[in-house]
């Protein structure tokens, strides 16, 4: 897609299984100004929220997570939020920011799950012990590399 050709509302980028031509994978890039929120429902996706720059909270099943954030995607990793499918969100920032939301469509419903960003490995050689997703896994949980990833459907 040509850039700017998937902006849509607050979505700098949203795209869908059907516009973008895939079967199972959404992009949203969200855009939120200081005091900024937006809802969204899941569908029949699963969800990760991803701070690009700035922080924000996520309510959703009756939980309320804080991520952490970052200054930006340069200054480091930072901390994620699982959502499952059929679920209603909630995100919200104080101080703005940009958010990476990335879908799925799945069948199974699994619970929300926070990554810390201390949890994610962030140099070279974790990205090579993770490259093999039979021994290890960046998101330990229920869908941990001996089952399968949460984005995985």
């Amino acid at each position: 897609m040509p850039a700017g050709k998937a902006a849509n509302g607050l979505y700098s980028v949203d795209v869908t299984p059907r516009t973008g031509g895939w079967d199972f994978s959404s992009l949203r890039v969200l855009d939120l100004p200081p005091g900024g929120w937006q809802d969204f429902d899941t569908e029949d996706s699963e969800w990760i929220t991803l701070p690009l720059s700035g922080s924000c909270t996520v309510a959703t099943g009756g939980q309320t997570f804080r991520l952490v954030g970052r200054e930006s995607v340069f200054t480091g990793v930072t901390d994620f939020l699982y959502t499952p499918r059929d679920a209603h969100v909630s995100l919200a920032t104080r101080g703005g920011g940009r958010f990476a939301l990335t879908g799925a469509r799945c069948d199974r419903r699994l619970p929300a799950r926070y990554q810390p960003a201390s949890a994610v490995p962030s140099n070279c050689a974790a990205a090579a012990s993770t490259a093999d997703r039979s021994t290890t896994s960046p998101l330990q949980g229920p869908w941990s590399a001996t089952s399968s990833s949460p984005l995985k459907s």
